[in-house]
């Protein structure tokens, strides 16, 4: 008998054997379970603003991403849509990957609006490292400047406080 037939007889052998197949037992694999939202109340009701901002976004023309970041940077007051605009465009332009962002609504976040919620809650929290890195995991590198500011801007504008009161 060859090595290779001894191998191959041999993990027949091991194959027959009860010990080597670990059953889960009576109760179901845990995957197959639906998990809970780890979100809280006003993180769901903050990312579901998002996404609606994220679909007003794709309404409205498509701005020129640095010279939007100019006008934004002015002193006067910035409204909302127009700092969304142009960090959802922004997003699309400059990001490495297409985001998962689920109709308003839907009950379980995708991982893309996982890191949108930590991404600004991070420049809520005055973590700028922690918001450039994530932003760096995302972005491209011709784009990680403005797109740094606009998630600062649009934490400083969307907050839970801001959209528990709607």
């Amino acid at each position: 008998m060859t090595a290779t037939a001894r191998k191959f007889a041999f993990s027949l052998d091991l194959a027959s054997q009860d010990n080597v197949v670990i059953p889960f037992g009576s109760r179901s694999c845990p995957t197959v379970e639906a998990r809970p939202s780890e979100l809280a109340e006003g993180d769901r009701d903050l990312l579901n603003r998002l996404r609606w901002l994220a679909l007003k976004s794709r309404l409205q023309p498509n701005p020129e991403i640095e010279r939007a970041c100019m006008m934004l940077a002015g002193k006067g007051p910035r409204a909302v849509e127009t700092v969304a605009n142009a960090f959802f465009r922004g997003l699309a332009k400059h990001g490495t990957s297409t985001l998962d962002l689920y109709r308003p609504g839907t009950r379980w976040p995708s991982s893309d609006e996982i890191w949108l919620l930590r991404l600004l809650a991070a420049f809520r929290q005055g973590r700028e490292k922690e918001g450039a890195a994530l932003v760096t995991w995302r972005i491209e590198p011709k784009g990680r400047r403005w797109l740094r500011f606009l998630a600062a801007s649009l934490a400083e504008l969307v907050t839970p406080e801001h959209t528990s009161s709607r």
